[in-house]
C-alpha cells in the first residue's frame, strides 16, 4: 500500500521549525501516517524521499535507522499506524 503524496506547508509562527510534511493512508482496518517538521523545505522533502524509498524497498520498519546523521538538528519526525494489519494480536 503506497503512501499518498506528501503535503508540504509553511508554518508561520516564531518557532525554529518552518516547514511541515504530512502524508497518511486511511482505509478500513488500516492506517499509516508520517509527519516531519523541519527548518527548511529541503529538510522535510528529504524525509519524504526517505519514506518513499523505504516503502519501495520494503524496509519501512527500519525507517528510524536510516535517518541521516545530523537530522536531529534539522527536523523532528513521527510516524505511526498499524504496520502489520494481517497479524492478529490476542489480548488475554
Amino acid at each position: 500500500m503506497l503512501v499518498k503524496q506528501f503535503k508540504f506547508k509553511r508554518i508561520h509562527d516564531t518557532g525554529g521549525y518552518r516547514w511541515i510534511a504530512e502524508s497518511s493512508i486511511d482505509r478500513p482496518d488500516f492506517h499509516r501516517g508520517f509527519t516531519a517538521v523541519g527548518k527548511t523545505l529541503s529538510d522535510v522533502k528529504e524525509f519524504a524521499a526517505l519514506v518513499r524509498h523505504c516503502q519501495r524497498t520494503g524496509t519501512l520498519e527500519h525507517l528510524s535507522e536510516m535517518h541521516p546523521p545530523d537530522f536531529e538538528r534539522r527536523m523532528q519526525t513521527t510516524w505511526g499506524g498499524n504496520w502489520y494489519p494481517h497479524k492478529r494480536v490476542d489480548i488475554s
